[in-house]
């Protein structure tokens, strides 16, 4: 995974706009191995049902079926365009509807360090645009309960769903990282 990627809004792919409101979008990734691969983003139309005023933000692959396929691990050949290509999308999204907020789900411990790591080398950048909080709450319980291994204790914080500013000068330790994050445009 590319943790050193730099969010850059002047180098972005080109993206189709498939619904008026934003919600969904595509576009066109180029690959290592010198494929291209269809990528959407999909912004649900429903809030978290856990924490007010977010909507889940998705994307990945589109499968056979027309649907986003978040769980496949892709090679791109340039991780800082496509990560720019998707925070846009999403900027672009609240700029329309500036009373939401966008979640990602870190779908498992490896991704959520990876966004969280991301978020942190581009501090600087994203806070000039985004307001962003990081949130532990079940999902980490119940893949807690399906992980072999067992040195990550949970405790009563990640029981909560209180959005924390993530700070960047507070490192937060992967096992008590966060695994969803949020953002809300200045």
């Amino acid at each position: 995974m590319a943790f050193n990627l730099k969010i850059n809004f002047d180098d972005c792919y080109e993206t189709e706009i498939l619904k008026a409101d934003f919600s969904l979008s595509s576009f066109n990734t180029c690959l290592k191995n010198g494929k291209k691969e269809r990528i959407g983003i999909h912004i649900s139309d429903t809030v978290h049902p856990l924490i007010p005023d977010v909507h889940n933000l998705s994307f990945g692959p589109i499968n056979n079926k027309g649907e986003i396929d978040d769980n496949v691990k892709l090679n791109h050949l340039n991780h800082s365009k496509f990560f720019s290509t998707i925070v846009l999308a999403a900027m672009t999204f609240l700029e329309r509807k500036r009373s939401c907020f966008l979640g990602i789900d870190g779908s498992n411990n490896a991704r959520a360090y990876m966004y969280y790591r991301c978020i942190q080398n581009n501090y600087s950048f994203l806070t000039q645009y985004f307001k962003i909080f990081g949130v532990n709450y079940y999902a980490r319980i119940l893949r807690k309960e399906k992980d072999e291994d067992s040195s990550y204790p949970i405790d009563v914080d990640d029981i909560f769903t209180l959005p924390k500013s993530i700070q960047k000068e507070v490192i937060i330790t992967y096992e008590k990282l966060y695994n969803y994050f949020i953002f809300k445009l200045i």
